[in-house]
């Protein structure tokens, strides 16, 4: 089975970013794309349920929470809606310079290379929104 790691810098607090991934409505604010008006539910503890859905776009991930350490690690079953086959993620977080946090996602169980391939860009973008999130602003008068 294929896997993929992901890694970026956020510049925020690892509590920050904890929240980020666990609290429903700071989840969907990032996860996705605007337009894809996303929705969150998490019951955060293990063995708690999570989905993460978008309406317009008729596409949904969901499954269990599989391990967690606040604010450390979240490991989680994910399968997509309409799919029997499920992957594994593991997110990881560690407090980094300038109160910033270093996250790091491994995502395991890929039956083939595309597969691998949509979810490196899948991961990309998602991390790239979170990194947005907390970007300092910069600008002029």
């Amino acid at each position: 089975m294929l896997e993929l790691i992901e890694e970026a810098l956020v510049d925020a607090p690892i509590e920050v970013v904890w929240n980020d991934l666990t609290d429903p409505i700071a989840l969907a604010a990032w996860f996705w794309p605007e337009r894809m008006q996303t929705e969150a539910r998490i019951d955060l503890r293990v063995e708690g349920a999570y989905e993460v859905r978008s309406g317009p776009a008729s596409l949904a991930v969901a499954g269990v929470i599989v391990a967690l350490e606040a604010p450390r690690m979240l490991r989680l079953q994910w399968r997509w809606e309409g799919e029997e086959h499920a992957t594994d993620v593991e997110i990881g977080l560690e407090p980094a310079a300038d109160d910033s946090t270093r996250l790091r996602v491994a995502h395991a169980g890929f039956l083939t290379a595309d597969e691998r391939a949509s979810h490196v860009e899948g991961w990309s973008g998602c991390l790239q929104r979170l990194i947005d999130r907390h970007a300092a602003w910069v600008g002029g008068a």
